[in-house]
Parts: C-alpha cells; structure tokens; sequence
C-alpha cells in the first residue's frame, strides 16, 4: 500500500497562494476568496453552500471521525485537497493549536446599495470606519443572529474578511449582505423612511424606549474618534444605562445590546426577523 506524503515546502504554490490571502485585502478583493481556518468555521460553510476552491489539511484532521466525514464531503463536491503537515498548517494558522485544517472559499462581494425589501420594518446595521476586525466581525454576528437585513460598511472600515474579522463572525458573513456602503448612505437612508440610532454616553433616550418596531438603521463609530458631530446630530441619539462607575462600553458590545434590544420588542409586536441567507 502507498504511503502519502504530506506536503512540506512553503514555497507551493498553494500555500504561497493562502499566505497571500490572509496577508492582503486588496489580493483577497481582487480574487473574491477568502481564508477559513479550523473544523467548525469550516463545516459551517459547507453546510450554508459557500463555494470551497481548496483545503490544505493535516494528520489532526485525518485521525479523526468528524474531521474524515468533512474531508469526506469536500472530497465528493471535487474540491481540490492538499495534505499537508503540521509545520505548513502552524504557519499558516493564527491560532497557538491549530485544528488541521485550512481552506480557501468564495467571498461574496455584495455591489454598494441597499438589498433589503421594500416592504418591511428594516433592522440594520452601519460600521462606521470601524477599524478593530475582532469589533467588525462580532458586530456582524451580533445583527445576523439578531435578525437584521444587512451591515452596511462606511469606507476606512476595514475588510469583512479580514482574517480576525472572519473569525470572530463565526461565518456569519456568509449569511447575510455584507455591503460597502457610498458616501451619500446617511441622505439615502433618510429618504428610504429609516431612523438612524447612535450611542452616546449620556443624554440620549433610554435605549429601551426607541421605537424598534420602525425602521432603524444602528450606527456604530469608529473605536478612537466615534462619530462625526453631525450625523450625530441627525440621528436618534440612545444611552445604554451604565453604572456610575462606568465610562462607556466596547463598540462591539453596545452594537451587540441595541442589536438584541431591537429583535426583543421585534418579536414581542409579531414582528419577524430577516430569514438567515445562503450567499453563493
């Protein structure tokens, strides 16, 4: 019986090929793929039909029943396999133990606009030159999980599938539009009829009593400099309320509250939540 050999070298052509997409925005743009790393992130996408160009996998991955099963389903969808060994998947992973698997799949680049219906109270979220990707990715699985329709992403927020922001969406972004947004989408959402909502520290209505029946578009600033002063000014200004002792809270943490205070009172008015998509 032949005995496979895991690949070794760095300088492949594949490996060089995932060193580059986990390194450079523009090169993950320009190819519409993306790197996602471990069993779960994986399986996930697998399971919403996201497209798989190629796996780099491990012994970790072969030696074990739920890892052989994946394997096997990649295999049988003609997925291109590479086995690899540890000292590739360690290089490549940005985890302390990886999980022995690797793989590039499609990235869904959603055209700047607004794919939400026209027919329905909206429930969305607005990144605004968000720059932490571990702040970005939370905030979009927060709103998916929440039921919103979209994240829309100001310019200077940083890339969706930045490889931390991935992570921390937990493949969220392969189930709802992700969408970069104009330089006009504050004036375009006041004339689709929706209510922007910011976070202030203090000052703004009590974050219970907005109206979160209505459509509400959820504006969260930059991490450092906030928002600008005047699309605060034009927004429903909101305060979370904090103890005395506290300044303020992480922006992906107050996205995350407004995000499941708006599905609260949503669901408690018969008002439904956006169905999960699967993004081809």
């Amino acid at each position: 019986m032949a005995v496979i050999q895991p690949l070794d070298s760095l300088d492949n052509k594949s490996v060089r090929t995932v060193r580059r997409l986990l390194a450079s925005r523009t090169f993950r743009e320009k190819q519409q793929q993306a790197v996602l790393e471990g069993f779960h992130m994986v399986a996930d996408a697998v399971d919403a039909g996201v497209l798989i160009h190629l796996v780099l996998y491990g012994q970790r991955m072969a030696s074990q029943v739920p890892g052989r099963s994946l394997l096997a389903r990649l295999q049988a969808a003609r997925t291109r396999m590479v086995y690899v060994t540890d000292r590739i998947l360690d290089d490549l992973s940005a985890v302390q133990t990886h999980q022995g698997i690797v793989a590039v799949a499609h990235a869904p680049r959603w055209p700047a606009g607004w794919p939400v219906p026209q027919d329905a109270p909206l429930l969305i979220g607005v990144a605004h030159e968000i720059q932490d990707p571990g702040n970005l990715g939370t905030l979009i699985r927060s709103f998916q999980a929440a039921g919103a329709h979209m994240v829309g992403l100001t310019k200077g927020t940083v890339d969706a599938f930045n490889p931390k922001a991935l992570r921390s969406s937990a493949g969220s972004v392969f189930k709802l539009p992700v969408v970069p947004l104009g330089d006009e989408w504050a004036s375009e959402l006041e004339a689709m009829g929706v209510q922007m909502v910011t976070a202030v520290a203090h000052g703004g209505m009590d974050y219970a009593d907005v109206r979160w029946t209505n459509s509400v578009a959820v504006v969260l600033g930059n991490e450092g400099g906030g928002l600008p002063s005047e699309l605060v000014a034009h927004s429903l200004q909101v305060t979370i309320p904090m103890v005395a002792s506290a300044e303020s809270l992480n922006v992906a943490v107050a996205g995350s509250i407004l995000a499941f205070q708006a599905s609260s009172a949503r669901r408690r008015a018969g008002v439904l939540c956006a169905p999960p998509l699967m993004i081809q």
